[in-house]
């Protein structure tokens, strides 16, 4: 995070008095400034937020042409529903700023953090000689007071972000009296963590003099990231004739983390299932001409367990401990006679092979589906959205 002072020595002649205060500005990657002279103990600190990565195919790191494999689409419908396909742009942020002090890599305490909320793209603050280290997430825009996720900063070293559980059960398709929890799927936010910022007496830590500002500058490299990740989800119906006419509309899939670090992106080691919703387009075209009906949705999530985030690990394939952890989609049809069937779909190797989010294809010819008898037991749907108490129950998730 330390850089390099260039400049003319006519601006060194200018800035002799003794270094005690300072201006810094972030600007664009991030950046510092200090505008002389420099007289007081602490000076204010001008921060201009860094640039968001907010490009879906960036996120995703996929080599594959993703809008040539997602048949399903996203019209305005699927918007009003659930939001615009890829990644959304925030508002306002929470900082938690560290002072450290003399010395790089001390550790933080209550005493010496400095919690707020900033609304636009900057913010202007105090700041001491020494080192700093500075964590920022996005806040979610949520006016409906909707939101589900969860950052929990009681503790200063480590800030972590969870997600709730909805009112809903699913009840296991083999053992119907067995019923797993179900966890709302996180909204998209941001963090970034830069560290050891180091605030200088000395005019060669810094890298040039601004001469529209009027102050010295120093760049620091850090970018807000994605911590959860988009999956866009279909399942392709070949062959169906109009035996199956619809969908409940729930979804869910197995083995996703329950929680991230907002410091780091790494992902708990706890699983849970994430419920989403679904809705079935009828008609629609392959990549290779072939007229299908496709069930389609958007899953957000923070991705799967013990697990780097994209701008640490580089790559889409899975590398974490919990490769063990099977994902499974469940989703359920609705037939031409009346009934519906929940039906389970292995995804654990498209999972794993673009673990920070991608598309999910599961293709079924619709002639191979039984489609159950009218009062048949075993037929219905496994979810179970309207539960409201639902404390008591055991939740049956492989650990």
């Amino acid at each position: 995070m330390r850089s390099t002072l260039s400049t003319a020595g006519a601006r060194l002649s200018a800035l002799r008095s003794p270094l005690s205060a300072l201006l810094v500005a972030l600007i664009a990657t991030a950046t510092s400034c200090i505008k002389p002279p420099l007289i007081l103990p602490s000076e204010e600190v001008i921060i201009e937020m860094p640039i968001i990565v907010s490009d879906i195919e960036v996120v995703w790191n996929i080599d594959t042409d993703w809008q040539r494999e997602w048949i399903y689409g996203w019209d305005e419908t699927d918007e009003r529903l659930w939001g615009p396909i890829g990644y959304t742009m925030p508002s306002n942020y929470e900082v938690r700023r560290y002072y450290i002090g003399a010395e790089p890599g001390g550790k933080h305490t209550e005493q010496n953090t400095d919690a707020f909320t900033i609304f636009g793209t900057s913010f202007r603050r105090n700041y001491q000689f020494g080192y700093y280290d500075m964590l920022i997430w996005s806040n979610i825009d949520s006016p409906d007071g909707t939101q589900v996720l969860v950052v929990n900063d009681s503790r200063v070293d480590e800030v972590t972000a969870t997600t709730t559980a909805t009112r809903g059960l699913s009840r296991d398709p083999e053992n119907r009296e067995q019923v797993t929890g179900l966890f709302n799927q996180p909204e998209i936010f941001y963090s970034t963590y830069p560290c050891d910022i180091f605030i200088s007496h000395n005019f060669e830590d810094y890298d040039y003099f601004d001469e529209v500002d009027q102050c010295w500058v120093k760049h620091l490299k850090s970018e807000l990231q994605p911590l959860v990740y988009i999956y866009l989800v279909q399942i392709v119906l070949h062959n169906n004739d109009g035996r199956i006419t619809g969908t409940s509309g729930d979804a869910a899939v197995s083995a996703f983390a329950a929680s991230t670090s907002v410091n780091s992106g790494h992902t708990g080691n706890d699983p849970c299932m994430v419920y989403y919703g679904s809705r079935l387009k009828h008609n629609l075209s392959t990549p290779d001409g072939e007229t299908v009906d496709v069930i389609g949705g958007k899953l957000t999530t923070f991705g799967l367990c013990d697990m780097d985030p994209y701008w640490v690990d580089g790559r889409a394939q899975y590398n974490g401990s919990r490769a063990d952890l099977p994902n499974y989609l469940y989703f359920t049809l609705q037939f031409s006679n009346g009934t519906s069937k929940t039906l389970t779909a292995t995804i654990t190797e498209q999972c794993q092979s673009q673990c920070h989010g991608g598309v999910i294809t599961v293709n079924l010819d619709c002639r191979d589906i039984e489609v159950p008898d009218p009062g048949d037991s075993g037929s219905g749907n496994m979810f179970v959205p309207t539960i409201e108490d639902y404390e008591d129950v055991i939740y049956d998730i492989p650990m």
